[in-house]
C-alpha cells in the first residue's frame, strides 16, 4: 500500500531516503546524455559489484517512492568526467572502475619524420635569432660610430668657429686702413695728356689742370703711388707696331697710364685686341719719351697701320680719317662697330693742348 503520508508527517530518515532516490535517478539520466553524445569511454569491470541489500520494507510507504524504480545494477561510469557524488550515498553500494588506457593513434602518413623537422625548424629559428642579435649589436655599434664622428664634426665646427671669432676680434682692435680711391683717367680725360716741355717748372709732367677740381688731389696721390706693374701680354694682345709713312716701329705695353707711356705705346686695357671686332685704342707721346707719335698728323688716309699680336700674327690696317679734340672728349674710347685701331697723342707739338686722333679700319691679317 503506498504511503500516502503529506510530507509534513514523514520523518527526517524518510526524507533523506526520498531525496537519495531522487539525486540517483537524476544522475542516470546525466549519464544517459553521455552515453548519447558519446562522451563516455566503456571501462571493463574488474569484478561485480555485490548487490546492493534490500532495505527493509517500511510498514508505511510515500506515494512518491512507489514511483521510483528498483535500483539498478552496478553500471561502469568514464572517470574522466566528473561524476558528483552525494554525500548520502550509501556505503553498501559502492562502484568499482578501472581506467582503460586510450589507444594511441597512430600518426598521419608524412609525419614519420616530424622529430627531425622539428630540430631543422628549431636551427633554423636558432639562427634567425642570433642573426637578429647580431643585427642589433651591428646597428648600436654603428649608431655609437655616428654618434662620435658627429661629436668629432660639431667640435671641428666649434674651433673653427672660434678661430674665427678671434680672428675678427682682432681686426676690429686694429685699425683699418682708408681704402686708396683709384680714378679711371679715361672717364675725365684722353691718355697722354702732360705739361709742355717748355715750361720750365712743370715740362714734361702730367697735366692735372685737364682734369675736374674735385679729383685732382686724388689723382695727384694716385701717381706718387709705387707704380703697378705692367700686364703680362696675352697671346691675343699687340706687342709691336709698325707705321711706315711716318717711319714708327716701337713696342706696345698693356696700359695707358703716365708710367705706360714712358716705355713706349700704351694699349688700352679696355679696348679690343688685333682683329677683334671693336676699337683698339693706342696712345704715345709726341714731344717726351721717345716722340713716338711726333709726326702722327702726318698721316692720310689710305696709310698702313700693321699692328703685331703677341702669337706673332699682323693684322694690317688702313687710316680712313683724323680729328683734333679737346682733352675731355673721350667718346673717341668708344666701342667701334668694325675692327678698329685708334691712335691718340698731344696737340699741337710742344704746346699739347689737345689731342690729335687717327681712326684706322682693318682690311688684312698675315703671319
Amino acid at each position: 500500500m503506498r504511503d500516502k503520508r503529506p510530507v509534513d508527517e514523514l520523518s527526517i530518515e524518510e526524507l533523506e531516503r526520498i531525496l537519495a532516490i531522487r539525486k540517483r535517478e537524476a544522475r542516470r539520466k546525466r549519464l544517459q546524455r553521455y552515453d548519447d553524445r558519446g562522451r563516455r569511454l566503456p571501462m571493463p569491470l574488474i569484478e561485480d559489484a555485490p548487490p546492493t541489500p534490500e532495505p527493509a520494507p517500511e510498514p508505511q510507504q510515500h506515494e512518491a517512492a512507489a514511483q521510483v524504480p528498483p535500483p539498478e545494477p552496478p553500471v561502469t561510469y568514464d572517470i574522466t568526467d566528473e561524476l558528483p557524488r552525494f554525500e548520502d550515498e550509501d556505503e553498501d553500494e559502492p562502484v568499482i572502475l578501472v581506467r582503460k588506457a586510450a589507444p594511441v593513434p597512430p600518426p598521419p602518413h608524412g609525419q614519420a619524420a616530424s622529430p627531425r623537422r622539428r630540430r631543422v625548424f628549431d636551427r633554423v629559428l636558432l639562427g634567425v635569432e642570433v642573426v637578429g642579435v647580431l643585427g642589433i649589436i651591428g646597428i648600436l655599434i654603428w649608431g655609437g660610430y655616428l654618434v662620435l664622428t658627429e661629436n668629432q664634426k660639431i667640435d671641428a665646427l666649434e674651433q673653427k668657429s672660434a678661430q674665427i671669432q678671434q680672428e675678427a676680434d682682432a681686426l676690429r682692435a686694429s685699425p683699418t686702413p682708408r681704402p686708396e680711391l683709384t680714378i679711371n683717367l679715361a672717364d675725365y680725360v684722353l691718355p697722354g695728356g702732360h705739361y709742355s716741355p717748355t715750361d720750365p717748372t712743370r715740362g714734361g709732367q702730367f697735366n692735372l689742370d685737364e682734369l675736374p677740381q674735385s679729383i685732382r688731389p686724388a689723382v695727384a696721390s694716385q701717381l706718387s703711388a709705387p707704380r703697378a706693374p705692367i700686364p703680362t701680354p696675352q697671346p691675343t694682345s699687340p706687342t709691336r707696331i709698325v707705321i711706315p709713312a711716318i717711319n714708327v716701329d716701337a713696342a706696345i705695353y698693356g696700359g695707358d697710364d703716365w708710367f705706360a707711356l714712358q716705355k713706349g705705346v700704351g694699349h688700352y686695357l679696355n679696348s679690343a685686341n688685333p682683329g677683334e671686332h671693336g676699337n683698339m685704342v693706342l696712345t704715345a707721346h709726341n714731344d717726351v719719351y721717345g716722340e713716338i707719335f711726333r709726326y702722327l698728323e702726318d698721316l692720310e688716309p689710305g696709310d698702313e697701320v700693321r699692328i703685331q699680336a703677341d702669337n706673332g700674327k699682323w693684322y694690317t690696317y688702313r687710316v680712313r680719317e683724323s680729328h683734333i679734340v679737346e682733352p675731355s672728349e673721350t667718346w673717341v674710347l668708344a666701342n667701334q662697330n668694325q675692327p678698329t685701331v685708334t691712335l691718340i697723342t698731344c696737340h699741337p707739338y710742344r704746346v699739347d693742348t689737345h689731342r690729335y686722333v687717327v681712326f684706322a679700319d682693318l682690311v688684312g691679317e698675315s703671319f
